[in-house]
């Protein structure tokens, strides 16, 4: 059995919803659902997951993979930021 193969079978998962999902919350700044779907998309991903479509056109897969570990990332030092932010205030 491949990799994606048995990550599938292990988990579901939509990476596609995960990102829409993610990027929904960023503009929302629901830190807590933005940190939960990054966190999941990386471990997707990490476990050879296909990545969602991260543009709104077609792009090959390392492209994607690309964007997205980026995005999940940035979204993984804005939670932090925020977080910090609110411990500061009170």
């Amino acid at each position: 059995m491949d990799v994606v193969a048995q990550v599938a079978e292990e988990t579901e998962m939509d990476p596609q919803a995960a990102w829409d999902e993610m990027l929904e919350a960023v503009s929302h700044r629901d830190w807590e659902q933005a940190l939960e779907r990054s966190g999941a998309l990386l471990e997707w991903m990490g476990k050879g997951g296909f990545p969602p479509q991260t543009a709104g056109v077609p792009m090959r897969s390392q492209w994607n993979q690309a964007m997205a570990k980026f995005g999940c990332r940035m979204t993984l030092q804005l939670v932090k930021k925020a977080q910090k932010s609110k411990k500061q205030k009170g």
